[in-house]
């Protein structure tokens, strides 16, 4: 289904120009919840492998891989459950993903080999690809267009948090089991899940598939009379992941993705095994700080959200990489410099990369049009992964063959690539009506 929006004005009318009603809450609830419990999941196989590592006799590698493997099915399932959503609903991909987090959590307490415990995370991978693909999607349709980009970035900040409570977690849990730390995680999906069954179809969704009545309907009942939906002409085709690339927007599209993987690279590499890392560089990581740590990553989040308010979408692009190119940079250099300096740098980037993060779920959802939309965002969430779980995979390896300066300085190409390709690429979509 190929649909075109009408040109003119935006209706004042409109529905993402709706003031504050309950559907705003419950939609940004339920995604939200989703988003930490993503952070959640991915963050709480730090502390659980290095409870693992001993009892199962896990080499670097197989660290790597299992750590990585979540990531691989992110990758699988953003381009999967991305298109499926757009042919076939929001809602029934949505909603019914949670039921899966918490079967699959459940699961990982009777894990007895490592192939079953990377199995069983390459299964979470895909359903944390949904939330990725579909979960933005979902928000910005429901969103109103006054404070989108800060809701949207405020998925970043919810998995943060997710990201966060899983590392303390880790760290306050005093048993041996880790096999129960993994399986933890079904709680917070049982809550989002009842959560979500409360959501409507989305009316933009709905109309762009030419069921009109069900979407007036949807806005009657959950904005109120006197709302519109934009207008769409429609044509009878479904769209496919490569139109992404036969658009006339096909770089914006390209770009969605290209950002994500330089930005998530490294990050998911450093914090995954940032207790190694912390070795490396001279930094006694005890409680005092992983709290510090913690609470800058957060922090970072918050800080995003604020850039977002004030900057347009290329500057903000722009700056975080080039900071987190320095940062990166100055580490590899100086491994062995003063430890204030180490740590210096090191807050710095613990604080600059969970800001930047925020842009992931803005720029994708306004960049496609709301015919592919999950569809492209999913391409997007996709396309990172490769970098998040190439780079998650190798780092235990390459710091153990090649050494922390060298393993930083790889880390830092990844910015920097980043930086290159958003002065060239990077759109302005602030403030602009989703299509």
């Amino acid at each position: 289904m190929i649909l075109t929006e009408t040109a003119g004005t935006s209706d004042p009318s409109g529905l993402d120009l709706a003031p504050l009603k309950r559907i705003h809450i419950v939609a940004t609830a339920a995604i939200l919840g989703g988003a930490a419990l993503d952070g959640y999941v991915l963050g709480i196989i730090g502390p659980s492998l290095a409870l693992a590592s001993t009892e199962m006799q896990l080499s670097s590698l197989n660290q790597g891989l299992i750590a990585a493997s979540a990531l691989i099915g992110v990758f699988i399932g953003g381009l999967i459950f991305g298109n499926l959503a757009d042919r076939y609903g929001r809602r029934p991909v949505f909603a019914w993903n949670l039921a899966a987090f918490v079967v699959l959590s459940l699961l990982q307490y009777l894990v007895q080999d490592m192939w079953q415990l990377v199995v069983l995370r390459l299964a979470l991978g895909l359903a944390i690809g949904v939330e990725y693909a579909v979960g933005t999607a979902v928000l910005a349709e429901f969103s109103r267009r006054r404070g989108r980009g800060v809701l949207l970035g405020s998925f970043a900040l919810a998995w943060q948090i997710g990201f966060s409570v899983a590392f303390f977690v880790g760290m306050a849990y005093e048993g041996d089991n880790w096999r129960l730390l993994l399986a933890s995680s079904a709680i917070p999906a049982a809550i989002t899940f009842l959560l979500r069954l409360g959501l409507p179809e989305s009316p933009m969704w709905l109309k762009a598939r030419g069921r009109e009545q069900e979407a007036e309907d949807i806005v009657r009942r959950h904005f109120g009379t006197g709302y519109t939906i934009p207008t769409i002409a429609l044509e009878e085709t479904h769209p496919s992941p490569v139109e992404l690339f036969r658009h006339p927007n096909w770089r914006a599209h390209l770009y969605a993705g290209l950002f994500w993987f330089c930005q998530i690279g490294p990050f998911f590499a450093i914090f995954t095994f940032a207790l190694p890392v912390f070795k490396s560089l001279g930094i006694e990581s005890g409680l005092t700080v992983d709290i510090l740590l913690n609470g800058l990553q957060i922090l970072g989040a918050v800080f995003g959200l604020w850039l977002l308010h004030w900057l347009t979408r290329r500057s903000f692009v722009i700056s975080t990489f080039a900071i987190m190119f320095v940062l990166l940079l100055g580490l590899g250099l100086l491994p062995d410099a003063p430890t204030w300096l180490v740590v210096s740098l090191f807050a710095g980037y613990m604080f600059i990369a969970p800001a930047a993060n925020n842009m992931q779920f803005v720029y994708p959802s306004e960049i496609f049009e709301t015919r592919i939309r999950s569809t492209g965002v999913g391409f997007a969430a996709a396309f990172s992964r490769i970098s998040a779980a190439a780079a998650t995979y190798l780092l235990p390896v390459a710091m153990q063959e090649y050494g922390v300066s060298a393993t930083l300085l790889i880390m830092a190409a990844f910015p920097l690539v980043g930086l290159v390709v958003s002065l060239v690429w990077a759109p302005e979509t602030k403030r602009a009506q989703l299509r």
